[in-house]
């Protein structure tokens, strides 16, 4: 049950991308959430109370009720699509429910199966990067580079498979932990992909000794000066002269972030608003005369990016919130790398899903309606439990 139902949040979501050229990942995750209420419903999914459902929903509604007066505000400032947010505004509040669910099973699910668990979907992620690498995989529609079934891209393989390198480099033994980091190395450059090479070091950088970090650093760097890493070099070359589609996509989140802001007074342009209306900021015109149309001008590339562009300052406060719960996740899977620290295996899934949020926050992202989104939810929803369980509010 536990691979069955993170396999379906990790993989479901982007295969109709990937098959269909859907247009996002919302009913991929939708399709996966109900496959595990049909679990949940059918009693095959264990549960530890029901109280969460009751979390769920006020969580839900609470937002559902913020979003609609922001939009309020926000549709006396602009034009805004009120069918798009409506619409969204349903699948959240689903989202939102299913995740505290989710949360819920967490609590159940034995250490040992968890760890068979993670391991298993590591073997899974590094089975399709290697069929990907071999050329056998589905055909895609998808205009993606080097699509990893059942990713469009390898950026999105990365931020999904982020989490699951974290935690079992954290909970496996040093000698184990270098492999999976040299296997996510050897992947991130034969798939030529900054965003994997991301995850990989955020994975060694909580995980290894600083005995071996530093000398491994050191020496990747030394190795890395022998090889021809333009790609990566072009990557992070933020100009508008790049022909790198990547690099003005990642560029105009920000640029697309401080439109919205400027023209809004701070208050953002509504739930579901980026890239409705007009915009005019250079790398989208670059991206325009590069392939003749608009890219990723409605998820803005990044996590930060959209929710900042919608939300503003109330979306900035929220960033600001998850890269405190990022910060924090890092030091307590630090301590428990080192040794110095034990936890239940699915409290150290939930420091891992939020640590590696960092990937889709800050560097590559999709949209609200991911299945690393709801995980990201049902790690909170988890946390929140954890602790009044442990302070004796409830028991």
């Amino acid at each position: 049950m536990a691979f069955i139902m993170l396999g379906a949040l990790y993989f479901l979501p982007a295969a109709l991308p990937f098959l269909f050229n859907a247009s996002s990942f919302a009913i991929g995750t939708i399709a996966s959430l109900i496959l595990f209420w049909f679990f949940y419903g059918m009693g095959w999914t264990p549960r530890r109370t029901a109280g969460m459902s009751d979390i769920g929903w006020l969580w839900a509604i609470g937002t559902a009720v913020f979003a609609v007066l922001h939009l309020v505000v926000a549709s006396q400032i602009g034009t805004i699509d009120i069918g798009r947010a409506l619409s969204s505004l349903t699948m959240l509040i689903f989202m939102i429910v299913s995740a505290a669910l989710i949360a819920d099973t967490l609590f159940v699910i034995e250490d040992r199966a968890l760890m068979r668990t993670m391991t298993l979907l590591a073997l899974v992620f590094f089975g399709i990067a290697a069929m990907s690498i071999a050329g056998i995989q589905p055909p895609t529609q998808s205009i993606g580079e080097k699509p990893i079934f059942p990713y469009t891209e390898p950026s999105f393989f990365a931020l999904t498979f982020a989490p699951v390198l974290i935690f079992l480099c954290v909970s496996s033994p040093l000698w184990l932990r270098l492999i999976w980091l040299g296997a996510g190395v050897v992947l991130a450059l034969l798939l030529a992909n900054l965003t994997l090479m991301v995850a990989v070091l955020l994975a060694a950088i909580v995980s290894l000794p600083l005995i071996i970090l530093i000398p491994t650093l050191l020496a990747a760097v030394s190795f890395a000066s022998l090889l021809d890493l333009s790609y990566f070099t072009d990557r992070i070359n933020f100009t508008l002269t790049s022909n790198n589609l990547s690099t003005l996509v990642y560029l105009q989140g920000w640029q697309l972030l401080d439109e919205s802001l400027r023209n809004t007074l701070g208050w953002g342009l509504g739930f579901q608003q980026l890239g409705i209306g007009y915009t005019n900021v250079p790398a989208s015109i670059r991206l325009n005369q590069l392939i003749g149309f608009d890219l990723n001008l409605t998820d803005g590339s990044f996590i930060f990016a959209k929710i900042g562009s919608e939300f503003g300052i109330f979306g900035i406060i929220f960033s600001v919130f998850a890269l405190y719960l990022s910060i924090k996740s890092f030091v307590v899977l630090r301590y428990v790398a080192r040794g110095k620290k034990i936890i239940p295996a699915s409290l150290l899934l939930c420091y891992a899903i939020l640590l590696g949020s960092l990937v889709e926050l800050l560097v590559r992202g999709a949209n609200y309606f991911t299945g690393s989104m709801v995980l990201f939810l049902s790690a909170c929803f988890f946390l929140l439990r954890f602790r009044r369980i442990r302070s004796g509010e409830i028991g």
